[in-house]
């Protein structure tokens, strides 16, 4: 065989290594789910990742009168609670029916669907969560095989 020939067979291309997905979820149990002050940070990213899809789910349907929603949003370094950018297609609402998971797609804004190492998700709610309980949400995540950077 000629040498490039066998270099070639040894090669490792990217789109032959197997995708790695996993899990990360949050949980403000019972009643904590009507308290503004207790969703937050719940997954900090210990190497590079995509987010493919967040499932949502909660024992008791918020009843004020007004929207309702939770969103799942990225904080880079030093950022607080609130000054992220959303990591989804569209919010959820909380006072659909209990019980349901319900799936959201990741944001279409291509940038704001990945995290670097030391990014962290939260959990951002905005409306008045009266009656809200027992909120659960899962984030589905791939590996990426390569460390990425964000910064310009």
């Amino acid at each position: 065989m000629p040498e490039n020939e066998n270099n070639n067979s040894n090669e490792v291309r990217i789109e032959q290594l197997p995708r790695q997905f996993f899990t990360v979820s949050a949980v403000v149990q019972d009643t904590s789910a009507a308290t503004a002050a207790n969703y937050g940070v719940f997954f900090i990213a210990p190497f590079s990742c995509e987010v493919i899809e967040t499932w949502e789910s909660h024992k008791t349907a918020g009843s004020d009168a007004g929207a309702v929603t939770l969103d799942i949003e990225k904080l880079t370094s030093a950022q607080a609670l609130d000054d992220g950018v959303s990591m989804l297609t569209s919010t959820f609402n909380l006072k659909s029916t209990a019980n349901t998971p319900v799936r959201v797609k990741s944001t279409t804004t291509v940038l704001n669907q990945f995290i670097e190492p030391g990014h962290r998700l939260a959990l951002k709610d905005s409306g008045t969560l009266t009656a809200v309980a027992h909120v659960c949400v899962t984030v589905l995540l791939r590996v990426l095989q390569k460390q990425i950077s964000l910064t310009a």
